[in-house]
């Protein structure tokens, strides 16, 4: 099942890496912008309207497409960057964020002012495919 896809804008990842040593107001500060602007952008998709199954693994792939003159952040730090509009996007949709499985980051194509394109699925698993796994 297709949850959707938004468009964040772009964050300066250094500031907000796992590495960075930023001032804890200013982190403070950058997060909560971006948990503000996750939460608009997805209630404006409709995301707070969805019915959800209790269960089931959610799938997040980050589509990466810096502007021009920003190097591709690596994939580690473009996740961790990523981490407050990924909390809002949970709280958004009523799920923990424990059900997300972060895939492995996209490299996309630059655009003017940079952006992180979120896709969400749900991890359609039957039966058959539980019993393998075990």
């Amino acid at each position: 099942m297709i949850i959707g896809r938004i468009t964040l804008p772009w964050t300066k990842t250094s500031r907000l890496s796992m590495n960075a040593r930023t001032h804890w107001r200013t982190r403070h500060r950058l997060v909560k912008y971006q948990k503000f602007v996750a939460d608009t952008l997805g209630r404006e998709a409709g995301w707070h309207k969805l019915q959800l199954p209790e269960e089931g693994d959610i799938r997040v792939v980050l589509t990466c497409c810096p502007p021009a003159g920003v190097q591709y952040p690596d994939d580690d730090n473009l996740i961790t960057a990523q981490k407050g509009a990924l909390d809002a996007l949970a709280a958004v949709l009523r799920v923990n964020d424990r059900r997300f499985k972060v895939q492995e980051p996209v490299r996309g194509d630059r655009c003017k002012d940079g952006a992180v394109i979120v896709e969400m699925t749900i991890a359609a698993e039957t039966n058959e495919n539980k019993g393998q796994d075990q």
